[in-house]
């Protein structure tokens, strides 16, 4: 309820704190980029050592699940192409997890590699850019395999 009174300030409002002039971090989007991939490298980790079907205990880095997917460990319980094995369920377990439409296991390594190299560009990028966030390269990458990305890292 408002009661129409007038009133004057008796001085005019300060802040306490300094003004600053406001200049854009152009450096965000490589931010956000680096923090897809990272996150979506993480969950396929996840997802390949939740399986249980892995040789060895646990993967410890990206780079294991790589190898995995691409059938260069021996594995004594399968025999025959692994590879091909473990990319089927990853990508049965991305399309019941996060609805990831399209991504089968042919193209499930092409995902993989892509997080990689875009997590290894942006990190890059934001090395590069420590002392001045005022400009931003530009990372390439295709529209399709980030909005997959995108979705397994939960970011819509």
């Amino acid at each position: 309820m408002s009661y129409h009174v007038n009133y004057q300030l008796v001085k005019q409002p300060e802040s306490r704190f300094r003004s600053f002039d406001f200049k854009p971090d152009r450096m965000s989007v490589v931010t956000a980029l680096n923090r897809i991939a990272s996150v979506a490298q993480e969950r396929i980790l996840l997802m390949l050592n939740n399986t249980g079907m892995c040789a060895i205990r646990r993967l410890a880095n990206i780079r294991e699940a790589l190898m995995y997917l691409e059938g260069k460990f021996d594995d004594p319980k399968l025999p025959g192409d692994t590879g091909e094995f473990y990319r089927r369920k990853l990508a049965d377990q991305l399309h019941v997890t996060f609805a990831v439409e399209g991504v089968t296991h042919t193209n499930i390594l092409s995902v993989v590699e892509a997080a990689i190299i875009l997590e290894r560009e942006t990190r890059r990028a934001l090395a590069d850019s420590a002392k001045s966030r005022f400009v931003a390269p530009s990372v390439e990458i295709d529209e399709t395999i980030l909005e997959i990305l995108a979705r397994i890292a939960d970011v819509f």
